[in-house]
């Protein structure tokens, strides 16, 4: 990032970084470089490419210009030195991780995560010849204590999926950087447009970029963020497994990340009206949004954020075996559909414990609000008629 791109702001930035016009046709937006190679003119261009004289694509698998274009705007949003993308989420994850436990490396991981990436830590990442220790990483000394001589890292979500535990950025920086090792966030739940946590003290950023940065279900896609040396690190990694992103993919996600700041805007503003009806009702036994002012995480994330919290709730009704059904099947807004981050309002029944999770996306707020409590409402009315004809028979 240049200083003049430095001064501009995130809107702007998110608009233009990475895009010039196309220096071959003018054209505006970068065009979808659709190619497996790149043709060099001359030998004597291979041999300077060779020797790092002249920088040239040679290989998608090795780099792409589309793909490079999506990367620098990535850095520049999140104040990275670089960026790279990946095929998934878990194909960021995953390459990170074993970039840092290579020859038997242990991490410090919180113990509420992604369902498939606490499976990784959990059940897999010893079949590579690494381990994990899972903790309440909201317990400042328990991580501490898990930190032994061979971590490499501690790995965390900003704020927890699906159960939104708020983490304290600064303070686990803190505890990495004293035990020598990097802290490694997940910030898919929160985007740069509302964090960027290497401005917190965090080494490594990882996103699904299939949620937020995309913003409208169509891809699939990953990102990790941070300093030039560890980034080239990884992408050599990347380059052995494979896990790269398509220029088709890429391309969506350039288009997407334009209104990004925009669409984080009403996501958070379209759950903090949810999230308040739902505080309020008699069908909801607990609900978890860090924008209602009784959240423990409440004041911490909104320090950082200015007091803007995403677009993501979950929630359990009074007797979720029941109700459950009941106010998924009224909903007449939200999708069921699992996912998150869409401009759509997607619901999602997580586990057996009866925990909801709802994506709350872009649309009209007094729309979505309505149609929520009219859902909670017939979940109360339902639990009502059914206590009433036990209490007849």
């Amino acid at each position: 990032m240049t200083e003049r791109d430095a001064r501009r702001g995130f809107l702007t930035r998110a608009v233009h970084a990475g895009e010039p016009a196309d220096p071959l046709t003018g054209a505006v937006g970068v065009p979808i470089y659709q190619n497996a190679t790149f043709a060099f003119q001359s030998s004597g261009e291979i041999d300077r490419f060779l020797d790092g004289d002249v920088p040239h694509f040679i290989y998608t698998r090795y780099g792409n210009p589309t793909v490079r274009c999506l990367e620098v705007k990535l850095a520049d949003l999140e104040g990275a030195e670089d960026a790279m993308v990946a095929a998934s989420g878990m194909a960021a994850i995953s390459t990170a991780v074993f970039h840092l436990v290579a020859g038997g490396g242990h991490m410090v991981v919180s113990d509420t995560l992604y369902p498939i990436a606490r499976e990784f830590f959990h059940d897999s990442i010893g079949d590579y010849g690494a381990s994990a220790t899972m903790v309440d990483a909201t317990d400042l000394d328990s991580v501490r204590a898990a930190i032994a001589a061979e971590t490499r890292g501690v790995y965390i979500e900003t704020v927890s999926n699906p159960t939104l535990q708020v983490m304290d950025i600064p303070a686990l920086a803190e505890i990495a950087h004293q035990a020598g090792i990097p802290l490694i966030v997940d910030n898919t739940f929160l985007s740069p447009a509302l964090l960027r946590p290497l401005e917190h003290g965090a080494d490594i950023v990882i996103h699904s970029a299939t949620k937020y940065l995309s913003g409208h279900g169509n891809l699939l896609g990953g990102v990790i963020a941070g300093r030039r040396e560890t980034i080239a690190a990884m992408r050599g990694r990347m380059e052995q497994l494979g896990g790269v992103l398509s220029p088709q993919n890429a391309w969506l996600l350039l288009n997407g990340v334009k209104t990004l700041p925009l669409r984080m805007a009403q996501h958070s503003t379209n759950a903090l009206a949810v999230a308040e009806v739902m505080s309020r009702h008699p069908a909801v036994e607990t609900v978890n949004y860090p924008g209602l002012p009784d959240h423990p995480g409440h004041a911490r994330l909104g320090n950082m954020t200015g007091r803007r919290y995403s677009g993501m709730i979950s929630l359990t009704l009074v007797d979720h075996a029941r109700s459950r059904n009941v106010f998924l099947d009224a909903l007449t807004i939200p999708l069921k559909a699992v996912s998150l981050g869409d401009v759509a309002s997607l619901v999602w029944p997580f586990d057996e414990d009866g925990v909801i999770r709802l994506s709350v996306g872009i649309e009209d707020t007094e729309d979505l609000v309505t149609d929520i409590r009219r859902a909670l409402d017939a979940a109360a009315a339902w639990l009502t008629e059914r206590s009433t004809a036990t209490v007849a028979t």
